[in-house]
């Protein structure tokens, strides 16, 4: 494992770390079992870097890392974690939300603490409770040890939140080779190197869509570049290749799906330099042409648009339409959409509150696909 320095907390993290927002599920609950195996399996091959959220898995994530970490021992990773912006409404809801998360994760400080998803909207909030204060006071109690924010905007608001504070160690932002442009992007990333704050990367798979059904040129030309590398790696390659990025996060919701990851990452690790060659940047560039011709929903699954308030399975319903849309799959699209009609989850249940697109990192206009999408499938 490589591993590489957040400049200002003055920490080495492992170029790969373990996002924990798609752990294992059973019943609707997270695998316990499964999800230690995977910890377990990160923690030996040297992923010393978990990232959670308060959210993720409806609150239970924060919890199931807080008792893999009571067992870890030592060999303990860094955890990041993240407080809720959008769910803030005082100054108050700030401490009690962070000493919930100490409580949850057993911890404490935490490692690595994030304000979560901002945007002009989230920010300009987050600025009326006076969150800087507050994340000075939370470093000087003890409460965490180096404050970050992740990120779901353009590049100008990126670079706006990095001037705002000195003490931003990390930003946490969208980033693959389909979106290297895409909100902060790689301009983004390059401000944050010239001012010393460490790039992680979250959905470099874009939500798996840059591996599972991708287009068939893609395939062809990954196979061509070098049939022994999956399309998963590649796509970690391409993270790995960015200079400012510190760490790039495995969303693995499988042990089958990490260790592939490590598999990967294990290789990059025997590169004389992680930057990409010049072949890269060139077979990378034309998988990306590739993916465009193919026009679909920019869906990642993240789950920000979830519960539905009308019970609208809102990720499965684009999936589905997905299926349409980049590949032609109406037969199959229609047979999984006909599981969300029976249970009531389906599109026609929205009734346009317009709560899913205040929420969506990728302003998705989910109303009207909805108008679309529900009659293409029924």
């Amino acid at each position: 494992m490589q591993y590489r320095r957040f400049i200002k907390a003055g920490v080495d993290v492992s170029a790969l770390g373990l996002g924990c927002m798609r752990l294992p599920q059973d019943g609707g609950r997270i695998d316990k079992p499964h999800a230690f195996r995977m910890m377990r399996a990160a923690v030996e091959s040297g992923v010393n870097y978990f990232d959670t959220a308060y959210m993720y898995h409806e609150g239970e994530s924060e919890l199931v890392v807080g008792e893999f970490l009571r067992d870890a021992g030592r060999d303990r990773p860094f955890v990041a974690t993240k407080m809720p912006c959008s769910s803030v409404k005082s100054k108050d809801d700030l401490r009690r939300i962070l000493d919930d998360q100490l409580k949850k994760l057993g911890v404490d400080a935490i490692d690595f603490y994030l304000l979560h998803a901002l945007s002009e909207k989230t920010w300009k909030q987050m600025l009326e409770l006076d969150i800087l204060t507050f994340l000075d006071k939370a470093v000087e109690a003890g409460k965490i040890r180096f404050p970050g924010f992740s990120h779901h905007d353009g590049a100008d608001n990126f670079k706006e939140i990095v001037d705002a504070y000195p003490r931003w160690t990390a930003a946490q932002i969208i980033l693959n080779y389909l979106d290297d442009r895409y909100q902060a992007g790689l301009d983004g990333c390059a401000y944050a190197g010239e001012n010393d704050v460490g790039i992680v990367v979250m959905e470099p798979m874009k939500g798996g869509a840059l591996v599972s059904g991708i287009p068939d040129g893609v395939s062809a030309l990954f196979r061509e570049a070098d049939p022994g590398v999956t399309p998963a790696e590649w796509t970690l390659r391409w993270a790995y290749g960015v200079p400012q990025v510190t760490c790039v996060l495995s969303g693995a919701s499988s042990i089958e799906q990490l260790e592939e990851n490590l598999r990967g990452f294990e290789r990059f690790s025997k590169l004389d330099a992680p930057a990409l060659t010049e072949a890269e940047q060139k077979l990378f560039a034309s998988a990306k042409q590739e993916f465009l011709k193919v026009k679909g929903i920019n869906c990642t699954a993240c789950r920000y648009c979830m519960p539905c308030p009308s019970g609208v399975d809102i990720p499965g319903v684009i999936a589905n339409y997905n299926l349409i849309k980049m590949f032609g799959q109406t037969g199959s699209a229609k047979m999984r959409y006909s599981r969300l009609v029976y249970s009531g989850t389906s599109a026609d249940k929205c009734t346009e509150c317009g709560r899913c697109e205040e929420v969506c990192p990728q302003k998705l206009p989910v109303a009207e696909i909805f108008k679309t999408a529900h009659g293409a499938m029924v």
